[in-house]
């Protein structure tokens, strides 16, 4: 029976090479991960074989049973988050997507979907700023919501490599969606998060209440709270195999190479596939190892782990 699943999936594969194409569009049980591999200076390791990963389901050996290395078109999921930004740094962020979106490859396609504190606009083009704030107006209007909603349609994408860019200050205002849950969806799917967050410059004193100390008024600085905020974000993107950067919303030429970073790192990624030994309906934690990795200084860069469908 592995066999013929084997057979099915190098078939789905070869096809999806012929047509410049990777969508897999039977279900199966098949785990599939991105992995990233670079050398010392960040350069993108070329050249290595199946034969050179290994790979551990819950610290158990499995057998990789597919692989490409082929340079394959990516569908990019972008969030951009506007709730803090000025009219300047929206229009600098905004012209740098747009410069990214040109220069994407004709195999690639992507989806925008920009959000505020009135609702979210997911176009299959880059908005301008009079569209967004005249049309969004119904949607996601926090951070998690509009990212849970943005990997849901990443399931129609139509190549198999795929990514959500996200731009945002990190901070969440009232999702439907908790942290703990739009992690557990992600987990779920092979879908790498890469996130641009912006340090906010302002750094207004907030004061609150010690109800369990003193009683005494303290104060918090807003910068406080967004490196925690960063911080979870970042969190997010290591665990789907995804990088997290610092960026300035006011310098696009920054951005859209940041941008263009992004895209050449995951049209470079190996995708590598098994079938797990069980169906358990729990998280299983995944190891990439490349042999002589420590030799050669290699870094590894994958999802850290899927959640398992229970049979």
């Amino acid at each position: 029976m592995k066999n013929i699943r084997v057979i099915g999936a190098i078939f789905l594969f070869a096809v999806g090479a012929a047509a410049q194409d990777d969508t897999i569009r039977v279900a199966t049980n098949l785990v599939t991960l991105n992995v990233s591999v670079q050398d010392r200076k960040g350069n993108a390791a070329n050249g290595l074989s199946l034969r050179d990963f290994k790979l551990t389901d819950n610290g158990k050996a499995q057998e990789i049973e597919t692989f490409s290395d082929a340079a394959a078109s990516v569908s990019f999921g972008i969030v951009y988050d506007m709730h803090p930004a000025t009219t300047d740094e929206s229009r600098a962020v905004l012209d740098a997507l747009k410069q990214f979106t040109e220069r994407l490859g004709s195999g690639d396609d992507y989806f925008v979907t920009v959000f505020n504190e009135r609702g979210s606009l997911t176009t299959d083009f880059v908005p301008t700023e009079d569209q967004i704030r005249r049309q969004a107006d119904t949607g996601a209007r926090s951070l998690y919501d509009a990212i849970f909603a943005a990997s849901n349609k990443m399931n129609g994408a139509r190549n198999h490599k795929r990514l959500l860019l996200v731009l945002t200050d990190g901070a969440d205002h009232s999702s439907k969606h908790s942290f703990k849950q739009l992690k557990a969806q992600l987990r779920t799917v092979n879908l790498p998060v890469y996130a641009v967050t912006f340090s906010s410059t302002n750094q207004r004193l907030f004061s609150y209440s010690d109800m369990f100390g003193s009683g005494r008024r303290e104060t918090l600085r807003a910068g406080e709270t967004n490196d925690i905020d960063r911080g979870a974000v970042a969190d997010l993107a290591k665990t789907t195999g995804g990088h997290s950067y610092d960026g300035n919303a006011r310098n696009r030429a920054y951005l859209s190479s940041l941008m263009s970073k992004v895209r050449d790192e995951v049209k470079g990624q190996y995708v590598i596939g098994f079938y797990p030994d069980e169906l358990d309906g729990k998280y299983h934690k995944l190891t990439v190892t490349v042999a002589g990795q420590k030799q050669k200084r290699l870094k590894i860069s994958n999802r850290k782990g899927y959640q398992s469908p229970k049979r």
